[in-house]
C-alpha cells in the first residue's frame, strides 16, 4: 500500500526522504537530501485524500540534470501519472519545474508518479568516472499542490 500524500506538502528524497514510504523505484536514495534516477525510467505510488472538485492540481518538482560540458548539455524527461502524459521538460540547470495536472489522472487507488529520461547516461559509458548508474536528473523535493 502505497504512503499518503498530504496537499500542498513536500515528498522529500534522499537517504532519510519520505519518498522510501512510497515504494521508490528506478532512484539511488543513498545521498543526503537528493536522490539521482539511476535508468531511464523512475517512479513511486502514493495514495492522495480528497481533491475539491474546481481545484486545479499542480505537480512540482525541484531536479537537477545530469549534465557534463563537451558530453552532455541536458537532460530530457517526461512526467506521466497513472500511465497519463503530464508533461515534457529540458533542464540544462537545477530549476523547480510545474505541470498542471489532468482530473482525470487521479484514481481513488492512488497515483504512480514515473519520471521517463530517455537521456539518462552512464558515467563510466562516457568514460568520465567508474560510476555505471544511467543517471538523469537529481529529485530534490516534489509535491502536489491545490490552486483555486
Amino acid at each position: 500500500m502505497a504512503a499518503p500524500l498530504r496537499l500542498n506538502e513536500n515528498v522529500t528524497f534522499g537517504r532519510t526522504g519520505s519518498v522510501r514510504e512510497m515504494e521508490p523505484y528506478g532512484f539511488d536514495l543513498s545521498e543526503q537530501s537528493m536522490s539521482w534516477t539511476q535508468d531511464e525510467v523512475a517512479g513511486f505510488s502514493v495514495m492522495v485524500g480528497s481533491v475539491p472538485p474546481d481545484a486545479v492540481l499542480r505537480f512540482h518538482i525541484g531536479a537537477t540534470p545530469f549534465i557534463h560540458t563537451g558530453y552532455i548539455e541536458r537532460q530530457q524527461f517526461f512526467v506521466f501519472i497513472n500511465g497519463l502524459y503530464v508533461g515534457f521538460r529540458s533542464l540544462t540547470t537545477a530549476e523547480k519545474v510545474e505541470f498542471v495536472l489532468p482530473r482525470n489522472a487521479l484514481s481513488a487507488r492512488g497515483l504512480r508518479v514515473e519520471f521517463v529520461i530517455p537521456t539518462a547516461s552512464s558515467p563510466k559509458t562516457l568514460g568520465i568516472s567508474s560510476d555505471v548508474r544511467k543517471l538523469g536528473i537529481a529529485i530534490s523535493e516534489v509535491s502536489l499542490a491545490v490552486h483555486k
